[in-house]
């Protein structure tokens, strides 16, 4: 039994076991997206009051594309946005490498975002690197990672050495029973907080922290704080920043949204008090999937407002509507708002469960 908490309010949650492919390994095939997706600064937006330390983090992020390695993992996370785990491909071909990455260069991106799945598991990550490398790119890519597998030093200074630039490292609480939970991997949270401390004894690469807000660690954010904070003082340097995502209603998300979805109002309160916690350590911190009409006193801190994600065609290298678009919606309410040119609206998903409500029309809150 795992224990969770929200509001500081514990109860007790088993720990769900892993779920088994459907598809056996050696019969696992990859099935490509026709499209990679793309992180650029947004032009759109004018903030009244740009947050330095979100603008910081964007520098390392932007103009960079993804690489998706396929959906195998070393972890199971209920949250998960990629379709549900018993239904994971395979690996993505190397022979597919290349495409994607012309099709970042096509749209002047100048690093490659490594994503899957958990990328530090492909087998052909420093291949991938390589040809990054001979295709001109500059070396300061990021890798978004569960950071288990950066508990080996070795490794972690191999992939930081190899062209990696910037960590994003997913961590969501503080409380290996929790960790538990939402991984549905039992055992490895002391393996993630080495991994965190390998990176961070890496003082010149860039470390941020992401983590994925939902019902079971909302509680505990102020102690993640917290711990993020001891760690960086121990590895001898400033706080990292910490980005809170809210987690998003798709994939194994959806699935398991009635234990882990938030209603919007829990969601900003949630989101408040861990950027109070992280102000209090020196943190700097933003979030992601909050709606400014949510909390418009905290326009400046969105981190959706700094980056245009959109997606590139892998065939062709034309810019196209980003992929994530087929999962929101604008209610009619959004036409009074003052934000409305520039909020991509809301997921269905969070409407159906929700409604409208919630979502009131503002001014031009925190817009210059």
């Amino acid at each position: 039994m795992a224990v969770c908490y929200h509001a500081g309010v514990s109860e007790r949650l088993p720990v769900q076991p892993r779920p088994r492919p459907a598809v056996p390994a050696r019969e696992r095939r990859f099935v490509g997206r026709r499209v990679a997706d793309v992180h650029g600064r947004r032009t759109d937006v004018v903030l009244a009051n740009p947050n330095p330390g979100v603008e910081n983090l964007v520098d390392w992020l932007t103009p960079s594309f993804y690489v998706d390695f396929g959906r195998p993992c070393n972890s199971a996370c209920l949250y998960c946005a990629v379709p549900p785990h018993e239904d994971a491909q395979g690996f993505l071909p190397m022979a597919d490498v290349s495409a994607v990455i012309e099709a970042g260069r096509a749209v002047a991106c100048d690093r490659a975002i490594l994503i899957g799945g958990e990328p530090t598991i492909y087998p052909s990550l420093f291949e991938v690197l390589d040809a990054l490398d001979n295709a001109g790119f500059e070396r300061r890519h990021i890798v978004m990672t569960n950071g288990v597998k950066l508990a080996d030093k070795a490794f972690a200074d191999r992939l930081l050495d190899a062209g990696v630039r910037t960590v994003h490292f997913s961590l969501d609480t503080a409380s290996a029973a929790t960790y538990d939970a939402l991984s549905r991997s039992e055992g490895r949270f002391d393996r993630q907080r080495q991994g965190l401390a390998n990176a961070l004894a890496r003082t010149d690469r860039n470390v941020y922290v992401y983590t994925a807000v939902t019902r079971l660690n909302a509680g505990g954010l102020p102690d993640l704080a917290a711990m993020i904070a001891r760690q960086c003082e121990a590895a001898g340097r400033p706080a990292v920043p910490w980005v809170l995502a809210v987690i998003k209603p798709i994939g194994d998300g959806l699935r398991h949204a009635d234990t882990l979805q938030l209603s919007p109002t829990e969601a900003v309160e949630a989101v408040r008090w861990a950027l109070e916690a992280a102000e209090q350590h020196g943190i700097a911190a933003g979030f992601r999937n909050v709606q400014a009409c949510l909390a418009p006193d905290l326009v400046d801190r969105n981190v959706d407002y700094y980056l245009d994600d959109f997606s590139v065609e892998v065939a062709t290298g034309q810019r196209v509507t980003y992929s994530h678009t087929e999962y929101w919606r604008k209610p009619a309410s959004c036409d009074a708002c003052g934000h409305n040119a520039l909020c991509t609206g809301i997921y269905h998903e969070m409407q159906n469960r929700y409604g409208d409500a919630p979502y009131r029309p503002i001014g031009r809150d925190g817009l210059r």
